[in-house]
């Protein structure tokens, strides 16, 4: 590949001894690509083995890569001391989806990517995180949320003074959500417009138990909004019972 002049790399890899860095890639890819002018990667290293006495920070990582002439940001999830996961990726970023991200996403400019999927294993996605995504992927399309971790700032079923300090979300583009591998916290903070605004959904995937629950039996005014332009609702199992006269209230557009 001597004559190659563009490259775009984005692969997952586990179970590796240590994180692909900058350094790793120039000595036994870029090196045999003289002629290469543009290079864009999406480089994840998950259940990577890892050293309890050497653990290479973010800021390593990231150096590793900026040193061999490519712009690029990093964050590291240490799960446990024998467990890590490792992000990196090249900056801008020009692709339409990226790898899935954690609560140790940094954040950015990232107005490509129309698809994306946030997930934790050990950490809750707190209003803060959710605030981020919207900023950082102000183009998303199609996002989805696996976390079953309670969450520890609970979303408000009320208006109090306390949420009235919190932002409310928005995700102006936003036609499809899967939200059907998560606990009911991030449930109500999608659908209720006391957190979240989505003026575009109209595709969801959800538990029956989850969204009956944050509706109350769909009748709450609260989540009616997010909830009234669906056109699709995909439940994680087949629900045998007919709907009663508020579910088909509720949504106009099935």
């Amino acid at each position: 590949m001597s004559n190659m002049k563009k490259l775009t790399l984005c692969f997952r890899v586990r179970r590796r001894s240590s994180f692909i860095d900058g350094i790793y890639l120039r000595n036994k890819v870029l090196n045999f690509m003289p002629n290469l002018n543009r290079f864009q990667f999406d480089i994840v290293c998950d259940s990577s083995i890892i050293n309890s006495d050497y653990k290479p920070s973010s800021d390593y990582i990231r150096r590793t890569w900026i040193e061999n002439g490519y712009d690029a940001d990093c964050y590291i999830d240490y799960y446990t001391d024998e467990y890590a996961r490792c992000h990196i990726y090249s900056l801008p970023f020009t692709m339409d989806r990226i790898h899935h991200i954690t609560s140790r996403f940094p954040g950015g400019t990232f107005i490509n990517v129309r698809i994306l999927r946030v997930f934790d294993i050990v950490r809750s996605f707190e209003h803060t995180f959710f605030v981020k995504i919207s900023r950082s992927f102000s183009m998303l399309s199609k996002l989805t949320v696996s976390n079953s971790t309670e969450r520890i700032e609970k979303p408000s079923w009320t208006w109090t003074k306390f949420k009235q300090t919190l932002s409310i979300i928005e995700y102006p583009h936003l036609t499809e959500l899967r939200l059907d591998d998560v606990h009911i916290d991030y449930v109500e903070q999608f659908l209720s417009n006391l957190n979240t605004r989505l003026p575009s959904l109209n595709k969801l995937y959800v538990k029956y138990e989850h969204l009956v629950s944050v509706t109350n039996n769909f009748t709450r005014n609260a989540t009616r909004i997010n909830c009234s332009k669906l056109k699709t609702i995909i439940f994680d199992e087949t629900i045998h019972s007919a709907h009663s006269k508020d579910f088909y209230l509720y949504f106009p557009s099935l």
